[in-house]
């Protein structure tokens, strides 16, 4: 969990384009503990230090409001042409409460297969893990130090915490190992259908 918490405060009626005008971030919070969501506010640099500090599994201290507050960052709506953040929700949760969450893949060693003219390709960046808010990692990391030519990697190889249930139905391909001249190739192959599967978050529905 994020030792930093972030200043929020309560939002007015004022329309949402102008607190962006002002630099003013809107958003909600919501959780089990209140009846109603609330409204609520953030600078635009106190906003950008949250999302560059935290993954979206992350749960930070939101403070400013009538106490402080433990929450996760469900959504964020980004400009599409700044990609700057032009709204934000939060759920609030407690440590012990039983949560679902999307969580990055990190590969570690790719330098090692680049000095052997390899790569990996990725099938899957992220996972979709179910468990206690307060144990649920914020990344989950692969080593491919040692990798050769066309080894896979399935879900069965990570290490998944303890009492921490991944959200997929089978041992399903996280990437595979291919040499830079064959990633080279597909590059310069035809454009994807709208069909073909891009790296994808397991456990989302279709």
């Amino acid at each position: 969990m994020s030792n930093t918490v972030y200043q929020v405060s309560s939002r007015s009626g004022v329309k949402a384009k102008k607190l962006r005008r002002d630099g003013i971030i809107p958003g909600v919070l919501y959780g089990r503990e209140f009846k109603d969501s609330i409204p609520l506010e953030m600078t635009l640099s106190e906003a950008n230090k949250l999302l560059k500090e935290n993954t979206k599994s992350s749960i930070v201290k939101l403070e400013g409001l009538e106490k402080t507050v433990t929450a996760i960052v469900k959504d964020v709506q980004r400009n599409g042409a700044t990609f700057l953040p032009e709204h934000i929700d939060f759920q609030a949760i407690s440590l012990r409460e039983v949560i679902s969450v999307t969580v990055p893949l990190q590969i570690l060693g790719e330098e090692s297969l680049t000095h052997r003219r390899l790569l990996f390709q990725p099938n899957v960046q992220e996972l979709i893990l179910k468990g206690p808010a307060e144990d649920l990692p914020e990344k989950l990391e692969i080593d491919v130090s040692e990798l050769n030519f066309e080894d896979k990697v399935h879900l069965s190889a990570l290490s998944i915490p303890e009492g921490i249930e991944v959200e997929a139905e089978e041992d399903v391909l996280l990437g595979v190992v291919l040499s830079a001249q064959m990633a080279e190739v597909d590059e310069d192959a035809e454009e994807p259908s709208e069909d073909s599967a891009e790296p994808k978050v397991i456990g989302e529905e279709e």
